[in-house]
């Protein structure tokens, strides 16, 4: 069996198909198994596949459209690899990617998988941006708490992981971030800081198509996981909880009254309180993610007289935490 299965659903994306296959076959890690599941493609994916004469390369075809999750479930079965790692059929990844990737998960058996950090290219492949992800668990532990912190198809997870923690249909556009905050409560998890791929974003990606279906679920993501707090979030609260990851909406800043700045510190404290009775996440680390977000609040908002705010506390090693997460915010 190969070290590494990657996972790739195809569904009518021969525009950038061989570039994606190609990608794969360039890695300079040798130990692969490239499963290609065809959600009933209706342009000329199946041709492109077909063209490759590599043995590695595994062609499953879908009598009927199933649908990502589906597809993605059935992927996993063909999978034999110890490691899977996702790809998606308009993306590429350096030629890095898969012996960075491997030699962590080798090196450090207590991790259940790792993301890696990426470029962002266009239609064209020019790239356009980056994103950078927390790297550390701690910190992404509580970073699920908000928002998802891994570009789905640069992450590679022990198949035995994934065997049992399959995507959940009733999730459909945000299964990865479900996801991740379910592997996250059995084992660590880290972001690479290597940019070892390039995720392509354009007008038909999901995140654009279904925008209104996406913040309903992750608002339930994020109820779900309070929940772990023995927290039911207000309209309010959620919104307070929600607003520095999104003080940006489709390029606009939004506006943020004296009373949000207050009703936001007031939620920290309880974030903090409950935290403290739950025992979920490192206390110290908790209150230098959120006062973090809390500074991003006050730079955007100008309100620099703000940035101590009443719910932490200037104690040393709390500091450099705050520190360290400033330098990761500013780099990002």
């Amino acid at each position: 069996m190969p070290k590494v299965s990657i996972l790739m659903p195809v569904y009518n994306a021969g525009q950038y198909l061989s570039q994606a296959i190609d990608s794969i076959r360039s890695q300079s890690f040798k130990d692969w198994e490239l499963i290609l599941v065809n959600d009933g493609s209706t342009d000329d994916s199946e041709a492109i596949i077909c063209g490759y004469n590599d043995n590695r390369i595994y062609y499953v075809k879908n009598p009927v459209n199933l649908g990502l999750i589906k597809t993605l479930n059935k992927g996993i079965d063909l999978c034999g690899g110890e490691y899977i790692a996702r790809m998606d059929a308009d993306d590429i990844s350096l030629s890095e990617r898969l012996r960075i990737q491997a030699d962590f998960l080798d090196i450090h058996p207590d991790y259940l998988m790792c993301g890696t950090n990426a470029s962002v290219i266009n239609n064209e492949g020019k790239r356009t941006g980056k994103i950078r992800n927390l790297p550390d668990n701690d910190f992404l532990q509580i970073n699920l708490l908000f928002s998802p912190p891994f570009v789905h198809p640069t992450v590679m997870i022990r198949r035995e992981v994934l065997e049992k923690n399959r995507y959940d249909e009733a999730y459909k556009h945000v299964e990865d971030y479900e996801l991740w905050c379910r592997i996250a409560k059995q084992g660590k998890i880290a972001n690479l800081k290597d940019e070892l791929f390039a995720y392509r974003w354009h007008d038909s990606n999901v995140s654009v198509l279904n925008n209104e279906i996406q913040d309903r679920l992750k608002d339930k993501i994020i109820s779900d996981e309070l929940g772990t707090l023995d927290i039911v979030p207000t309209g309010q609260e959620l919104y307070c909880h929600k607003v520095t990851f999104r003080l940006y909406r489709m390029g606009n800043r939004q506006e943020i009254s004296v009373s949000d700045f207050n009703d936001i510190s007031a939620w920290f404290s309880k974030l903090i309180r409950k935290n403290a009775v739950a025992g979920r996440y490192n206390q110290e680390d908790l209150i230098a993610f959120l006062w973090a977000r809390w500074i991003v609040l006050c730079m955007s908002g100008k309100k620099y007289r703000k940035m101590i705010p009443s719910f932490a506390s200037l104690k040393p090693s709390i500091f450099i935490k705050l520190l360290k997460l400033i330098l990761f915010l500013k780099n990002k």
